[in-house]
């Protein structure tokens, strides 16, 4: 056609076109075709519409779209590593042509959200999670690397879908499976030695195992794990803010005992160490349940060994039998924050809530699973069921309430508040290997970052809108503590308005 269009008329032409479709799954697929054949435009609409486009490359849909990923697919996008390609890793990836890499997302497909075994339909989520990279850490698209290792799969539905592309067969031993995954890591490092690897939805069995494989050997992160507890830690220590309960006062319940749930816990618990309390204090105010009730030693079964440091040893036998279910443990413990990553929908009774709201004024509930249909709890229950007194986050985007006249917003605890930043920070300070320190000071600097008038609107974090100033804050304050712990390459300013102009470059 003869005319000559601008960006922002294409983006506006797109951006009507993804609105004339009602499933969120189509508009996934228009932006999935834009991605593959006009990467400008793509993250153009992104950086745009980034409140809009942020539920449908992100959660929730970019889950029902791992669910269907054979059905959609479109074009090969990211790398796909089997078990077969042991051995030839290194080939596989200079395959690549790619000169330079800054970010890595690799994830196994094992636990997709709170969708279970997706297989090598996860590869999905890595490519969500490097296009929120671009768009809100600023990382150019020719450096992010969207990878799945296929070891195959558990899950018998997706094994005889005709449609499936990964390996038909059961997932592989801890010997194969680490074996292909020490390979990666070491032909990552010598390929591209300025690169930050992220690990993503790795199942409970293999995350902690791995972090504490190459934590200190590569520079990586599990974003499972720590970028959910500081995100979490951020909006929680807000949140105790607003309650008017002092942190040393708070009961914290976690429903659900997993990677993240005990790596939202130990985020709290550093965080307020960092603020001067006593870590072992605020350990002894946190109790979780998990599918047998209230996680303790003398319960009598064998816990799994992330769950060790958290289990309680001052509960009397006779009581521990009686603490089954979620709602023993609340009647018991009293407490004055709630926090669901069990991926259990609507196990926040309207009994339990208004149980916790008559134990404090303003309880803080955070239904953390994902995706939405997981919710412990929709938000407009947590405020209707405390009239409007509750202080909420959750883990999927939720519609405004209106209670007693009060419109309220839940808060999202979306870990994309930290990772860009961590990610970004990295690759510029370049340390050897990423310390819990450096999420500690990313989730100090989001707990600073609400303005009076997110606060005053019970807001926990910043608008979406404003994740890029988000990401730049968090990616100085984790280069800053690098520097303090003698981490960062040498010659790097050190002043925070030079860093800061580095970062924004």
């Amino acid at each position: 056609p003869p005319s000559v269009e601008t960006l922002d008329d294409q983006v506006e032409r797109y951006w009507d076109q993804l609105n004339r479709f009602n499933e969120p799954i189509n508009r996934y697929q228009l932006l999935r075709n834009v991605q593959n054949t006009n990467v400008t435009l793509y993250y153009a609409i992104l950086t745009r519409y980034l409140k809009q486009t942020l539920p449908i490359v992100y959660t929730p849909t970019v889950g029902e779209a791992c669910q269907r990923y054979g059905d959609l697919y479109q074009k090969d996008h990211g790398l796909y590593l089997d078990v077969a390609s042991k051995g030839k890793v290194r080939k596989l990836i200079q395959n690549l042509r790619k000169t330079n890499v800054d970010v890595i997302v690799i994830t196994d497909g094992s636990r997709i959200l709170g969708l279970g075994d997706l297989g090598a339909n996860g590869i999905g989520i890595s490519i969500g999670k490097c296009s929120l990279y671009v768009a809100a850490g600023g990382v150019k698209p020719s450096r992010v690397l969207p990878v799945v290792m296929d070891v195959g799969t558990n899950n018998l539905e997706l094994r005889n879908n005709p449609l499936y592309l990964g390996l038909r067969k059961p997932r592989c031993g801890d010997a194969d499976f680490y074996a292909l995954l020490d390979e990666f890591m070491e032909a990552v490092k010598d390929t591209w030695p300025s690169a930050v690897v992220q690990f993503e939805d790795f199942s409970n069995n293999h995350c902690f195992d791995m972090l504490e494989r190459y934590q200190k050997k590569y520079r990586c992160f599990n974003d499972d794990i720590q970028g959910t507890g500081a995100v979490i830690a951020a909006g929680f220590h807000t949140a105790v803010k607003l309650s008017k309960i002092p942190m040393e006062q708070q009961r914290i319940v976690f429903f659900g005992a997993g990677s993240a749930a005990t790596g939202v816990a130990e985020s709290i618990a550093d965080l307020a160490a960092e603020a001067g309390m006593k870590k072992e204090d605020i350990k002894k105010s946190i109790f979780f349940v998990d599918s047998m009730g209230m996680v303790a030693t003398n319960r009598g079964d064998k816990l799994a060994k992330h769950k060790l440091g958290w289990a309680r040893t001052d509960i009397p036998d006779a009581v521990i039998a009686s603490l089954k279910t979620l709602e023993d443990v609340v009647r018991y413990v009293r407490p004055t924050a709630l926090i669901g990553l069990g991926a259990t929908a609507n196990v926040f009774s309207r009994e339990i809530v208004e149980f916790l709201h008559s134990c404090c004024p303003h309880p803080i509930i955070f239904p953390l699973s994902n995706p939405s249909s997981k919710a412990e709890i929709v938000p407009a229950n947590a405020y209707k069921w405390t009239n409007g007194d509750a202080i909420v986050a959750s883990g999927s985007p939720f519609p405004e309430t209106v209670v007693s006249g009060r419109t309220l917003q839940p808060s999202q605890g979306n870990n994309l508040y930290i990772f860009p930043g961590v990610g970004l920070g990295c690759c510029i300070a370049q340390p050897p290997y990423i310390p819990q320190e450096v999420l500690v000071a990313a989730a100090a600097c989001l707990s600073t970052l609400a303005t009076p008038d997110d606060l005053a609107k019970g807001q926990l974090y910043p608008s979406i809108e404003e994740v890029r100033r988000v990401s730049r804050e968090v990616a100085v304050a984790c280069i800053q503590k690098l520097q303090e712990l003698g981490l960062a390459k040498a010659d790097l300013p050190d002043n925070r308005p030079d860093l800061m102009k580095l970062v924004k470059t």
